[in-house]
């Protein structure tokens, strides 16, 4: 990594990214979008769902990423050394932010509605397993 650099790190449930010589990032938190550059004071942020950019020193433009929300965690770790990592239980990444974006709304949707059907079956196992539970109570020993 160069000097006066950041070192972005993507963590999910499934895989580490490791994204090296980072000059900037862009992300958002419930206080809206902020920025970070190397040197940046220790931060911990909640981030929200959406899109996030970044710059890396050899390319030119933003790449992309997007996350289904988060944690954000910026530290110095040595001299001229800013370790950036986020953790989120899915990314998508791209070139595209409108492409991601859609990809991310489609994610969301379908993770919830497979939270309302999760609860929705938990709500009837519940309820099956209380009837069974009166029933044991009232049968005679």
């Amino acid at each position: 990594m160069s000097d006066a650099a950041l070192l972005l790190i993507l963590l999910d449930g499934m895989s580490s990214t490791r994204i090296e010589d980072v000059t900037s990032i862009v992300a958002s938190d419930a206080s809206g979008q902020f920025g970070l550059l190397p040197g940046h004071d220790a931060l911990v942020t909640v981030l929200e769902p959406g899109l996030f950019r970044y710059r890396q020193a050899r390319k030119a433009g933003w790449s992309f990423g997007a996350c289904v929300g988060g944690l954000l965690r910026c530290s110095p770790t040595a001299a001229r050394e800013t370790e950036v990592c986020i953790v989120s239980r899915r990314f998508l990444h791209g070139d595209q932010p409108e492409v991601l974006q859609s990809q991310l709304d489609e994610l969301l949707e379908r993770e919830g509605m497979l939270r309302v059907s999760t609860r929705v079956s938990r709500e009837r196992l519940d309820l099956a397993f209380y009837k069974r539970m009166q029933q044991l109570s009232q049968t005679p020993t």
